[in-house]
């Protein structure tokens, strides 16, 4: 929605804890049996690329 790589982000990975990692890992497994998979759009977000969406004057 920027229409450009937004600061703050060092790679194209979503970080997230042991528990969601385990919970998304059985959830892909039973969405594969059904034939289907899993894509996430969104997880933490470093404070430089909340800084950068909040740039602008309405922010």
């Amino acid at each position: 929605f920027t229409g450009k790589p937004v600061d703050g982000y060092l790679a194209n990975r979503i970080v997230g804890t042991r528990a969601l990692c385990a919970a998304l890992d059985e959830a892909r497994g039973k969405a594969e049996t059904l034939g289907f998979g899993l894509l996430v759009w969104d997880g933490y977000r470093p404070q430089r690329a909340v800084t950068a969406f909040c740039a602008g004057p309405d922010c």
